[in-house]
């Protein structure tokens, strides 16, 4: 039985192994790290990515390098066939 230790530098090793094939180029390798049912949330846009091909076809598209969101925007339409909503939070 593994320990967490393991288990958390396992993680880190598969996120390190994402960026340095997102670096090349290499979006089969990048998207490897996902499981197949694995999901993304955009909580910007309310847009959810279900499945590696969708997180993978999006990103495929995305007109910009990797950067981070702060306010809210509305979704392209470009996406819609491959997003579903994020389910709203009770708080």
């Amino acid at each position: 039985m593994s320990s967490g230790l393991d288990r958390e530098a396992d993680v880190r090793a598969r996120i390190h192994q994402h960026w340095e094939a997102s670096e090349r180029g290499d979006i089969d390798a990048e998207h490897a790290i996902y499981a197949a049912d694995a999901i993304l949330d955009y909580p910007q846009s309310g847009e959810r990515f279900r499945g590696r091909s969708r997180i993978q076809a999006q990103r495929g598209g995305h007109p910009a390098e990797p950067q981070y969101f702060a306010e809210p925007f509305q979704a392209p339409p470009g996406r819609a066939a491959l997003a579903e909503p994020i389910p709203a939070r009770d708080q």
